[in-house]
């Protein structure tokens, strides 16, 4: 038995999906009223919204859950390809996420079967930022997180991320942040996008890439 503290167990998953549901609350892009137009009591505000609900108020609901997961999947992948990915090292998300108000952004796109991902990228994922009402270039920070099948799960992937995207740490850049992390005078290197990986065997031969976009207004000065 794996579960050896039933009691605990219990509380950090209850503790879990309420973090969630706030997550949901906070990044929501419209508000539910607890009455229709049509005066149809949706719900209780003493008992507040169900978790439905609450996931319902996005433009794109399961999109967001999907780039949620992913954020969440490549903190926790087990088959890393590299030290200095975003997979396990959400500290360079939560430093970047900006002191005031700002625009999340949020897009999952799967690409066609063996699809190079410079021309998933352009061809793809490029017009459907757009499509979506986002900028690249108005994002302040971007997190890419690619996930494709087994046969595809190397580091020809991580090269054609990293060159498309320009993510990823030179290696002066790597020396200096584990210097950083030796020192805390030292100053971490300032990187806009962020990329890791996933292994999905269901994608198969195919790609998803889930992004999130910290936007916080148009014409903001990028590192």
């Amino acid at each position: 038995m794996n579960i050896k503290n039933p009691a605990r167990f219990n509380q950090k998953l209850q503790e879990v999906m309420q973090g969630l549901y706030e997550l949901f609350e906070l990044s929501r892009e419209h508000e539910l009223s607890p009455v229709g137009e049509d005066g149809v009591v949706r719900y209780d505000e003493a008992y507040g919204k169900t978790n439905f609900q609450v996931s319902g108020q996005f433009d794109r609901p399961s999109e967001f859950l999907q780039t949620l997961l992913d954020i969440v999947r490549v903190n926790f992948e087990p088959r890393v390809l590299g030290t200095f990915f975003l997979n396990s090292n959400m500290a360079f998300l939560h430093d970047a996420t900006p002191g005031v108000p700002f625009q999340l952004g949020y897009v999952s796109i799967v690409s066609a079967p063996n699809k190079p991902f410079r021309a998933f990228w352009e061809e793809d994922v490029v017009p459907y930022i757009k499509e979506c009402g986002y900028s690249v270039e108005d994002a302040s920070s971007i997190f890419a997180v690619a996930s494709t099948g087994e046969g595809n799960f190397n580091f020809n992937l991580v090269r054609s991320v990293t060159a498309t995207l320009k993510s990823g740490f030179t290696v002066e850049e790597a020396l200096q942040l584990i210097a950083a992390a030796a020192d805390e005078t030292d100053e971490e290197p300032a990187k806009r996008i962020h990329a890791g990986y996933c292994l999905d065997a269901a994608l198969e031969n195919k790609t998803r890439l889930s992004l999130w976009l910290f936007i916080q207004s148009r014409g903001c000065t990028l590192q």
